[in-house]
């Protein structure tokens, strides 16, 4: 079976070597205020991951971008950041008062979690929560994924947001694929030298404006003829509503 690797960010994978010279490979620069849902996860002040705002107050990601192990990383250590398409330009900053893994999460299996900020977000044309999808995609549904992302292997995160066009994998391919045969897992593919990379880990996959996938983990190396692994929203919108009403 082909190795899966998490898209965290390269400086928190000592094991990940050669990587493709790109951010999320492929696609296109975003311009500014296009992906108003869109966040970039710091911890200890450094770039991590991707993610998405759902709520006034919450933000989905990938369960890997909040733990070490399987130990939470301290809350009061990450960041929020929101507002623009440039990590450097007109951007607003959140403290975070807690995060929430999926309890099932390991193996490459239930990587999804919820972050609660500790002021809510104010909604203008910068900053826009996104609607979660609950319905299944058909094989070959185009979508939208989109991330900062490395720009290459002990290089510094993309300070500007990127997108590209994906398309759905059938469940027996996906399965065939990544060795993994669950509800919670849709693959995304293009032609080579397109997807997903290192830092995109949490980061949206949409479909005509609704949150469909989170981004977790691609296969060998970014942007090769293999899918990528992101989590199927769809399967766990009741775990994200009822993770946050009860919190």
């Amino acid at each position: 079976m082909l190795t899966k690797i998490a898209l965290l960010v390269i400086c928190f994978m000592g094991a990940i070597n050669a990587l493709p010279q790109d951010k999320i490979v492929g696609g296109q620069f975003a311009e500014a205020h296009q992906f108003p849902y869109q966040v970039a996860l710091f911890y200890r002040n450094s770039f991590r991951c991707g993610g998405s705002v759902i709520d006034s107050q919450w933000v989905l990601t990938a369960a890997h971008c909040i733990l070490e192990g399987d130990q939470q990383v301290t809350p009061s250590k990450l960041e929020v950041l929101v507002g623009n398409s440039d990590l450097n330009s007109g951007v607003k900053k959140f403290a975070v008062s807690n995060t929430f893994a999926h309890e099932l999460y390991g193996n490459f299996e239930n990587d999804i979690a919820l972050i609660k900020i500790k002021k809510q977000f104010t909604f203008d044309e910068t900053v826009q929560k996104i609607q979660l999808y609950t319905e299944e995609l058909e094989e070959s549904t185009t979508v939208i994924i989109s991330g900062y992302g490395r720009i290459g292997t002990n290089q510094a995160a993309s300070e500007q947001l990127k997108y590209n066009t994906m398309f759905v994998v059938s469940r027996k391919d996906c399965s065939s694929e990544t060795g993994l045969n669950q509800n919670g897992l849709i693959c995304l593919n293009n032609e080579p030298n397109n997807g997903a990379c290192n830092g995109d880990s949490g980061g949206p996959a949409v479909y005509e404006g609704q949150l469909v996938g989170v981004a977790n983990f691609v296969l060998s190396e970014c942007g090769t003829r293999h899918p990528d692994g992101y989590a199927k929203v769809a399967s766990y919108v009741d775990w994200i509503e009822q993770t946050i009403a009860d919190n």
